[in-house]
């Protein structure tokens, strides 16, 4: 009789699995309704609260799709699949995750925005960023047949661990694919992924030209050869360990790219194997968006979009949320997520190489989803923008607000140009009256944590509006 009861269990519960998958649907996409007509973000709890319903609903859904583009890395994802769903999106509808809700229950909220009530995906492509420890989680479950690493850094360590759990997880995740990897040729911890992937490799880098020999302190995550342990020789750099690497002791070296980019200005000329290269206006700022831009162009290649479906999919790109998010308030605000100290290098860089004067705020939140420990703010080079003449004003704000300003303090910044106000909405307007107390025309520039993103942009659309009301004619110097 015992084999009977264990079949009979097995039958039950796939029977109870199939009745709940149209009751998770139903409460997803009511809740979904529910949160949009209270005007809140319905990126994940829609989700998430199918996913406690139907806990294989992600999977369902996905097995669905005839493909799946993935994004995946420490930094760039928002971007890079912002960029590659407005160029995707020209040869068909997609699905995409574009508020960067990257864990399972933000997956299946993106499906469910496509779901019918009687669970009919109506789109069979997805494009998604995924986080790093999530993708060994979920591709089974996809149809994966691209998939892009931009970089991999340190980040949030109480939350992923060292670089080698990282480099492990990505791994897994990519061997439960047929995927085409889309790899940073540049990074040498991205190629030793390539390399140990078992799938075909596209590379993409910048052309050497490009590569300086100034060294900033910038954290360098990638100082020794995972393959032989031995410490890696750069000839030169594009930023943190992205650059001409090679070990002398066992070869490895950095690949030469499939996808080569060379940018002036507002343009990045790439070269594709032997083809003629091509010419694409950039729509964003930034090295690290150059870089970004190149990411989405390889993939969409490999996806066997053209150069004219390329070249429309950029043009209609917008930045996502706090990524270089220009903002029409007077004067005129950039937003932008910091999380981890090389990422938040590449975007003192950018906002530096912007000119002209500037008001800094530093919103730094350490919830759960920010990462818990804010060590990471002593390894970023806060130092190059202590030390620039132009950055006129300093407002620390945020949960941790005390412990930012005492580090611009130790990097080196004036003190007495440095502001708190640990409350958010006090802190933003702090930084808005001192820009004004300034005799002259300034930018004004917020980095932000992720947990302190979403209030700060809201705060910022309002400001917007608010200004629009009651313009002061004050020209921009952007």
């Amino acid at each position: 009789m015992q084999p009977r009861v264990q079949w009979t269990g097995v039958s039950f519960r796939v029977l109870e699995l199939t009745s709940l998958r149209l009751p998770a649907i139903w409460l997803g996409k009511l809740s979904l309704i529910a949160l949009r007509l209270a005007g809140r973000g319905a990126t994940s709890f829609p989700g998430k609260l199918a996913l406690k319903v139907h806990p294989r609903l992600l999977a369902k859904l996905g097995q669905r799709l005839d493909r799946c583009v993935v994004v995946t890395g420490t930094n760039g994802k928002t971007t890079t699949s912002s960029l590659l769903s407005g160029i995707l999106g020209t040869d068909e509808p997609i699905i995409h995750n574009r508020e960067g809700a990257n864990l399972p229950q933000g997956l299946t909220t993106a499906l469910l925005q496509h779901t019918s009530w009687f669970g009919r995906l109506r789109r069979k492509t997805a494009l998604f960023e995924i986080d790093e420890a999530t993708l060994p989680l979920v591709t089974a479950r996809l149809p994966v047949k691209v998939l892009v690493v931009t970089n991999v850094f340190r980040d949030q360590l109480d939350r992923y661990g060292e670089l080698d759990i990282t480099l492990a997880k990505l791994l897994e995740g990519i061997t439960q694919t047929e995927a085409v990897v889309v790899v940073n040729g540049d990074d040498p911890l991205a190629q030793h992924i390539g390399l140990h992937s078992g799938r075909r490799v596209s590379y993409y880098g910048l052309s050497a030209s490009h590569a300086t020999t100034e060294h900033h302190n910038q954290m360098r995550d990638g100082a020794f050869c995972m393959e032989c342990g031995q410490e890696l020789t750069y000839d030169a750099f594009f930023y943190g360990q992205l650059g001409l690497y090679r070990c002398e002791h066992c070869g490895f070296e950095r690949p030469h790219p499939d996808f080569e980019g060379s940018w002036q200005g507002g343009t990045l000329v790439v070269q594709e194997r032997q083809l003629p290269s091509v010419e694409y206006r950039v729509p964003t700022r930034g090295l690290y968006n150059i870089y970004n831009t190149l990411a989405a162009i390889s993939a969409a290649r490999i996806s066997g979009i053209d150069a004219s479906g390329i070249a429309r999919g950029l043009a209609a790109y917008e930045a996502p949320l706090g990524r270089m998010q220009g903002f029409a308030t007077n004067p005129p605000a950039t937003l932008n997520l910091i999380k981890n100290p090389t990422g938040c290098d590449t975007v003192v860089e950018a906002i530096l190489s912007d000119g002209g004067r500037k008001v800094v705020c530093l919103a730094i939140n350490d919830l759960a989803a920010d990462g818990k420990d804010v060590s990471w703010l002593w390894d970023a080079d806060f130092e190059r923008l202590a030390a620039n003449p132009d950055v006129l004003a300093c407002v620390t704000t945020g949960l941790r607000a005390e412990d930012m300003a005492l580090r611009m303090k130790y990097a080196g910044y004036p003190a007495q140009q440095i502001f708190t106000a640990p409350e958010l909405q006090s802190g933003l307007e702090l930084a808005f009256e001192k820009a004004d107390e300034l005799d002259e025309e300034v930018n004004l520039y917020v980095l932000s944590t992720y947990t302190a993103l979403y209030d700060t942009a809201g705060w910022l659309e309002r400001k917007v509006t608010s200004d629009a009301k009651a313009p002061a004619y004050r020209t921009s110097v952007s």
